[in-house]
């Protein structure tokens, strides 16, 4: 047996070499090496203290991510994806144009020792400056509208502070700081949270690529209530200057508010009355602006943008204007079916001065001051003095009281007039008997 397995061992050898060549030339045929490129692998930053740790901070410009060439045997190489790689740039290296080599190196020791590595560009490129920070108010912006006969008394978020750090340029931007919060149909209040939105003095927003916040999200109450609308009323406070009047209507602008508040509470507000303005000794046109938060009752509040109510109140010099009332012009009031009453002969017309307004002068005539005497006093024939009382007329003043002189005389009652009532009484007597029978 022996014999024959070592019987021409040369040649069975020689065959054993030349399969394994063959197998050998195969198998490098089929997976013969290729070069590939892998890219967008993202890059580690190292040491980044070496910069943040001077109150600096930094922004990468070039080199977030890199491009690598992979050569290898093809079955290894075509199942190499950018996570089987770690790439890396030390910032406690950087050169004096703020440039960070790359380094990458594969995940794996098997891998490592298959393949070649070339880096497609190999620097990292970083922009350094001054460290900023600064503390703003949070406020929050409804959007949409509510259910009608409902608006939005108050909104704040919790906390109402945030603290901004980053690039100074980026920070020295940011001018506020919002959370939008939609109240479209609501009736009632809602608790949410909301994000931080940055924005510039045009109200554009600040990308926040350069800069972080301490919140990312702040808890937001929105209270909703009733709305009512009711008339403002100015009343002023004080006496204009001596001479002078309020001439006219007061002006003001918005003449109603739109208020909110609890339903109950809103039954009962009619109107809201200011009534502070002080006029006292002013002789000119004067004009105030009020904020009309200070005169609503405890828990009430303007519903609209409405918040200050613009007042103008004119002042003008009062003049005189000279009156003539004649005879013909006064009634006599309250008079005696049996007397009679008559203004004394020798007085045909008087002089009457009147002050007020020059507008309101213009307009005025005798009939609107109807002059009357009231006679209820003078019982009896005789010759009184009696006072001619003149209405009494808004912005008018009277500067003298007129009096004059009544005769009072008895009046004679006629038989024709006697016999009439007898004749009426006897009449009424009659239809009365018939009536009873």
């Amino acid at each position: 047996m022996k014999e024959k397995l070592l019987k021409n061992w040369g040649l069975k050898m020689m065959a054993v070499l030349i399969a394994f060549l063959v197998w050998f030339l195969v198998a490098n045929i089929e997976d013969y090496s290729i070069t590939r490129t892998i890219t967008g692998i993202p890059v580690e930053i190292l040491n980044e203290e070496a910069i943040t740790g001077q109150e600096m901070v930094y922004e990468i410009v070039r080199g977030k991510t890199v491009d690598i060439k992979v050569e290898g045997r093809r079955s290894v190489v075509e199942k190499l994806s950018a996570e089987d790689f770690i790439a890396s740039a030390d910032l406690s290296e950087l050169s004096i144009t703020n440039s960070a080599q790359i380094t990458v190196d594969a995940a794996s020791a098997t891998v490592r020792r298959e393949v070649n590595i070339s880096i497609v560009d190999s620097m990292m490129k970083v922009e350094i400056e001054e460290r900023g920070e600064k503390k703003l108010p949070i406020s929050v912006v409804t959007v949409g509208a509510t259910q009608e006969g409902y608006a939005v008394v108050s909104a704040a978020a919790t906390p109402n502070m945030v603290t901004i750090t980053g690039a100074a340029s980026k920070v020295k931007d940011v001018k506020t700081v919002r959370v939008e919060v939609d109240v479209e149909g609501l009736n009632t209040g809602i608790t949410t949270r909301g994000e931080l939105i940055l924005l510039d003095a045009e109200g554009e927003v600040v990308e926040a690529e350069k800069i972080t916040t301490n919140l990312s999200t702040v808890a937001v109450r929105v209270l909703i209530q009733k709305t009512k609308e009711v008339p403002i009323e100015i009343i002023p406070k004080g006496e204009v200057a001596e001479g002078y009047s309020i001439a006219g209507d007061i002006e003001y602008q918005p003449t109603t508010v739109l208020i909110a508040g609890d339903e109950e509470v809103l039954r009962s507000v009619r109107s809201i009355v200011i009534d502070d303005i002080d006029v006292m000794d002013k002789n000119s046109d004067f004009e105030t602006t009020v904020d009309i938060n200070q005169y609503l009752p405890e828990g009430v509040v303007v519903a609209d943008t409405t918040q200050d109510i613009a007042i103008k109140i004119t002042i003008e010099k009062l003049v005189e204007k000279t009156m003539t009332i004649r005879v013909n012009d006064i009634q006599f009031a309250e008079q005696a079916e049996d007397l009679a009453y008559e203004i004394d002969a020798n007085e045909s017309q008087f002089t009457l001065t009147v002050v007020g307004l020059k507008r309101d002068l213009d307009a005025l005539t005798v009939e609107d001051l109807e002059p009357v005497i009231d006679v209820s006093a003078y019982t009896s024939e005789g010759t009184y003095q009696a006072t001619i009382t003149l209405k009494e007329l808004e912005n008018i003043q009277y500067t003298e009281e007129l009096t004059t002189n009544v005769k009072v005389t008895k009046v004679e009652v006629t038989t024709e007039s006697t016999t009439e009532s007898t004749t009426e009484a006897t009449t009424e007597e009659v239809s009365e008997d018939t009536t009873e029978e």
